[in-house]
């Protein structure tokens, strides 16, 4: 059975663990361990005003996100690995692993071999959580502005990202618009039930409803790990 036959029809899912700064190695050898390939490692801000109900502390503090595509037969292994650091109390949180649903698959197909492999979702997804990832796309200097829109409305916390956006001189002068290639990234992780109240808030945020000033998008959270233990 050549690489490509055994991995068609396999579903996939993306965790995206989000920790202190220091951790996100850690996090990266649990998870390989465990069955999963390797990660991705992105910086970021963590803002929280609420040590309890927020994500980790309270103010402004550096994160780690760790992106870490699972194939379907790894998927419990690999959470079940970040749950042995994890807890339901909500004290001394270190960070936070969701497991969220990957439609398709593009990797490569095996060793020496230049083709791609699409891999297709094999059923549908599996929401076990009461929770949704709201993420929102702003031009740079924009994210507190959106986090204090989004905490007013229910939001208790949220991490950010810098980026930068595609988007050419050529495209600026034919749209009309200003757009701006430095670009944040919010993350927010909220029940289901503050999401609707949430997005309508930020409806209103100027951030986003300005010409070329962002969009925002949720996905439902599949699974949720808390990490309460320090990964040594």
């Amino acid at each position: 059975m050549t690489v490509k036959d055994e991995m068609h029809g396999s579903c996939g899912k993306l965790l995206l663990t989000i920790v202190r700064e220091g951790l996100g190695d850690r996090v990266v050898d649990i998870t390989r361990n465990a069955g999963a390939k390797g990660g991705t490692l992105a910086p970021g801000r963590g803002r929280s005003e609420n040590p309890v109900a927020g994500f980790f502390c309270v103010g402004d503090f550096k994160e780690e996100i760790v992106l870490t595509l699972v194939r379907g037969e790894h998927v419990r292994n690999v959470m079940d690995a970040l749950r042995a650091f994890g807890g339901t109390s909500g004290k001394h949180r270190l960070g936070v692993a969701v497991q969220l649903d990957v439609s398709q698959i593009l990797h490569r197909a095996g060793k020496g071999s230049a083709t791609c492999d699409l891999l297709e979702r094999s059923g549908p997804m599996e929401k076990r959580t009461e929770q949704v990832m709201i993420t929102v796309i702003v031009n740079r200097g924009c994210a507190d502005d959106v986090m204090s829109v989004a905490r007013k409305a229910g939001a208790t916390g949220g991490t950010i990202l810098n980026a930068r956006g595609t988007a050419s001189e050529k495209d600026v002068q034919f749209l009309g618009i200003p757009l701006f290639p430095e670009k944040e990234i919010l993350i927010i992780l909220a029940e289901t039930e503050r999401s609707a109240n949430i997005f309508n808030a930020l409806k209103d945020c100027d951030c986003i409803t300005r010409p070329g000033g962002g969009i925002a998008f949720s996905i439902a959270v599949e699974d949720l790990v808390w990490i309460e233990k320090v990964l040594e």
